[in-house]
């Protein structure tokens, strides 16, 4: 059996039997311990709040930059804050709030993705779900095991994954197979977002959804120098000889060199490059996005069910005018809660599990394979359902925010985050979704001085290009709580992001000391 556990959520852990494996942590907690009692925030007003934030912002110095910032009490959702905060503003990674809700709501929170292995007679198919996690290298590392000879194993690799369902096989006593088909036609097989950065399609981040997705949608590889050659490529995860390699790389460990390598992959064949330089091994792998996850995961299948003496005709993805899949089930049924996927995309950020939920929505909304176009006016629909006309100012592009066409506003983003928190069905998972403050996720390293004791922060950043930005709540030790919106587009001067960020753990502080009772000194405005 496995026994997964999230780094967030040490202790709580769901198992899963031989015959389902569930790569997931257990329920999210549904509520918020509460903290040591102490005084409330009546002695912060509204006013006071305001006037802080608003000092905050006239001190950035930044003349070119776009600053939106809303503040909402979680209860009766009252505006605290609202500074150009009906201004169409572009969210970047924030738009993953949009999505995660819109995906809670949508699909419920009791939603599972499964991904099984069929055998049609003396063919295999592989049925997928668009489970972005099916392969994730980082939940796979944190699981635990029993293999089938009763030992138990810590850190499941993607090996282990693959061969579960090669001894399933074995088990079913097949000497031979016409055919592996992978079945993705739960999403349209559309390829990258039209409007993503062209120069970064290679990037492992910028891999699109496929109904079958597979180890992040990634190859991993790391490599050692080689004297006077080129370095030497020492692992592949998932490993796959048959993917071409061509090495342009160096190997020079001179006093002033160091290690840049980095892999291009050919947008046809799939045939890797690579370029840069190996001063030293690498430990972490480098990541490039593959191709075709589905035909990839036929091709691992097919291999590795050769290797165990077991013949194989041919892997492909499933065609549109192939039947319905049937067959018995073979293996252990994959299946991911939505909570682990909601929450592996809102604490680290991952943009695969985002468009995996756009198009997983779309999907159950019309009953057709998910595409981009009807994922955006899933979530489009949802948000307008829930905060009325401020959606009509949003404009939904994709799921991850990697589109800089995306617009949202604060005030908007604000209410959305209200309607959530506040409903009884999905708003403490969402809540307990999002990174914490100081402590965990994308801002482990940020708000440090916001005393735990007094206040929780449970935010997303965002940033591409000139944009930065944070949207969350704070929470104080009695459970009264805030949501906020900070962003910050046209970051086009010296050190602007990095004031843009100041600015948002600045917000975050001022209502962790207003929930404490601890009123900032009101710098002016």
């Amino acid at each position: 059996m496995l026994d997964y556990r999230s780094p967030r959520l040490s202790g709580r852990n769901r198992i899963c039997h031989l015959a389902t494996l569930v790569i997931s942590t257990c329920a999210i907690a549904l509520a918020q311990s509460a903290q040591a009692a102490g005084a409330p925030h009546a002695n912060t007003t509204k006013r006071d709040i305001a006037s802080a934030i608003r000092s905050e912002v006239a001190a950035l110095g930044l003349k070119k930059a776009v600053i939106a910032v809303s503040v909402r009490e979680v209860d009766g959702g009252n505006s605290v804050v609202s500074l150009q905060a009906n201004e169409p503003m572009v969210p970047a990674s924030n738009m993953k709030l949009l999505t995660t809700g819109a995906a809670l709501l949508g699909l419920s929170p009791n939603f599972v993705f499964r991904t099984q292995l069929l055998r049609d007679g003396d063919r295999l198919v592989v049925v997928g779900d668009g489970d972005p996690a099916l392969g994730d290298p980082e939940l796979l590392a944190e699981s635990s095991y029993v293999d089938a000879q009763g030992i138990a194993h810590t850190g499941m690799t993607i090996e282990h994954l693959l061969q579960a369902w090669v001894d399933a096989v074995q088990a079913t006593g097949m000497k031979s197979i016409s055919e592996i088909v992978v079945d993705d036609r739960i999403f349209a097989r559309e390829g990258p977002h039209p409007l993503w950065p062209k120069d970064q399609l290679d990037e492992q981040y910028c891999s699109p959804p496929f109904g079958v997705n597979f180890h992040g949608n990634g190859l991993r590889l790391t490599a050692a120098p080689k004297s006077g050659q080129a370095p030497t490529i020492t692992s592949m995860s998932p490993s796959a000889p048959w993917v071409k390699i061509v090495n342009k790389a160096t190997s020079r460990t001179g006093k002033n060199d160091r290690n840049s390598m980095w892999v291009a992959r050919d947008g046809d064949s799939g045939d890797l490059t690579i370029y840069g330089n190996v001063k030293s091994a690498y430990v972490a792998p480098i990541a490039v996005a593959l191709n075709d996850p589905a035909l990839f995961l036929s091709q691992c299948l097919a291999s590795r069910l050769a290797n165990a003496g077991i013949a194989v005709g041919r892997g492909r993805t499933a065609v549109a005018s192939d039947d319905a899949p049937r067959g018995s089930s073979v293996g252990p049924v994959i299946q991911t809660p939505l909570s682990v996927v909601v929450t592996r995309c809102n604490v680290e950020s991952q943009n695969l599990y985002a468009e995996s939920l756009m198009k997983r929505l779309a999907a159950r909304i019309t009953g057709t394979a998910g595409t981009w176009t009807a994922g955006a006016a899933s979530v489009k629909s949802v948000l307008t359902q829930r905060i009325g006309a401020l959606a009509n100012a949003f404009v939904i592009s994709d799921g991850s925010g990697l589109s800089r066409s995306n617009r949202v506003t604060a005030d908007g983003m604000t209410a959305w985050l209200v309607a959530l928190a506040n409903d009884s069905a999905v708003g403490a998972m969402f809540v307990e979704s999002l990174a914490v403050g100081g402590k965990s996720g994308t801002v482990r390293k940020r708000m440090k001085d916001v005393d735990p004791a007094i206040a929780t922060v449970q935010c997303k950043t965002g940033y591409i290009d000139k944009v930065s930005c944070l949207s969350g709540f704070v929470t104080g030790r009695d459970g009264t709580r805030y949501a906020f919106s900070v962003l910050a587009n046209n970051l086009v001067e010296r050190d602007s992001v990095a004031k843009a960020k100041k600015l948002q753990d600045r917000v975050a502080k001022i209502l962790a000391d207003a929930l404490s009772g601890r009123a900032r000194p009101v710098l002016g405005g």
